[in-house]
C-alpha cells in the first residue's frame, strides 16, 4: 500500500541521503545592537547632583545646591589626588555650576574653589584668577548676609524713639501723615524680618521701607508736610542694612 511505502516523519528512507549535520558555527547569530554607555566624565554623585540642580523647579534649587556643596566638601576631606583635583576643574570649567546657590548664599563655584585650594599643592595652583576673585566676592557677600533681621527693626525703632523726642519738644497739631508712616514702615521691617532674602516678600518690604523713608524725609525737610525727618533717615538706614543682606 502507498502508505506503507512513506517513511514516517523525522525518518529517512533507504534510498534517500541522510541529511548533513548543521554545524553551530555556521548558524547565524543575532547580535543585539544598541548605544553604548559613554564614559563619565564626573563621579556619578557628583553628576547626579548637578543634574538635578538643572531640572528642579527654583523653590528647591537651592537644597540641591546645599547637597552639592556638602559632597564636594566630602571629597576634599579624602585627600588630594589627581583625579580629585580634575573633578574640580571640569566642574569649573565646564560652567555647570553657574547660578547654583544654597539658602545661605554660598555659591556651588565657591564651593568647588574652596575644595580645590583644600588639596594644597600643586593643585591649589590650577585655580584661575577669575574663580578666585568669584570666591572673594562670594564671602563678602555671606559676610554681609550674616547681618541679624532684628537690625533694620532696631534701626527703625531708634528713629521712631527719636522722632517721638522731636514731637514731644515741637508739637505741630496734625500727625495724620506721621503715622501713616510709622505704620508702613513698621509693616516693610516686619516683612524684612519675617521673609528670608532675594524673595518677593523681602523685596517689595525693601522697596516700600524706602519708598516711605525717602518721601517722608524729602517732605519734612522742604516743610511741605507733617512727617517724620528721624523715622524717615532710619528707615533709609534700615533699608541700606536689608539691601546688604540681600548682596
Amino acid at each position: 500500500m502507498e502508505g506503507e511505502d512513506e517513511a514516517p516523519p523525522g525518518e529517512v528512507a533507504p534510498w534517500e541521503a541522510p541529511p548533513e549535520p548543521v554545524s553551530l558555527e555556521a548558524t547565524p547569530v543575532l547580535l543585539l545592537r544598541g548605544t553604548p554607555t559613554p564614559p563619565l566624565d564626573l563621579p556619578l554623585p557628583v553628576l547626579v547632583l548637578t543634574e538635578q540642580a538643572r531640572r528642579v523647579p527654583e523653590a528647591e534649587r537651592p537644597l540641591v545646591a546645599a547637597r552639592l556643596n556638602l559632597q564636594l566638601a566630602r571629597m576634599a576631606r579624602t585627600g588630594g589626588d589627581r583625579l580629585v583635583a580634575d573633578t574640580f576643574l571640569r566642574l569649573l570649567e565646564s560652567g555647570r555650576l553657574t547660578g547654583l546657590v544654597d539658602a545661605k548664599g554660598r555659591t556651588c563655584r565657591a564651593a568647588a574653589v574652596e575644595a580645590l585650594l583644600s588639596l594644597g599643592f600643586p593643585y591649589a595652583l590650577e585655580v584661575q584668577p577669575e574663580d578666585l576673585e568669584h570666591l572673594r566676592a562670594n564671602t563678602q557677600q555671606r559676610k554681609a548676609q550674616r547681618l541679624k533681621p532684628g537690625t533694620c527693626m532696631a534701626v527703625l525703632v531708634g528713629g521712631i524713639g527719636a522722632q517721638v523726642v522731636h514731637e514731644a519738644l515741637f508739637p505741630k497739631g496734625d500727625a495724620s501723615l506721621l503715622t501713616s508712616q510709622l505704620g508702613l514702615s513698621l509693616l516693610a521691617v516686619a516683612a524684612l524680618w519675617l521673609a528670608p532674602p532675594r524673595t518677593p516678600v523681602y523685596r517689595v518690604g525693601m522697596v516700600m521701607l524706602t519708598l516711605v523713608s525717602l518721601a517722608g524725609a524729602v517732605l519734612a525737610v522742604l516743610g511741605l508736610a507733617h512727617t517724620g525727618l528721624w523715622v524717615g533717615l532710619a528707615g533709609l538706614v534700615a533699608a541700606f542694612l536689608a539691601a546688604l543682606r540681600e548682596g
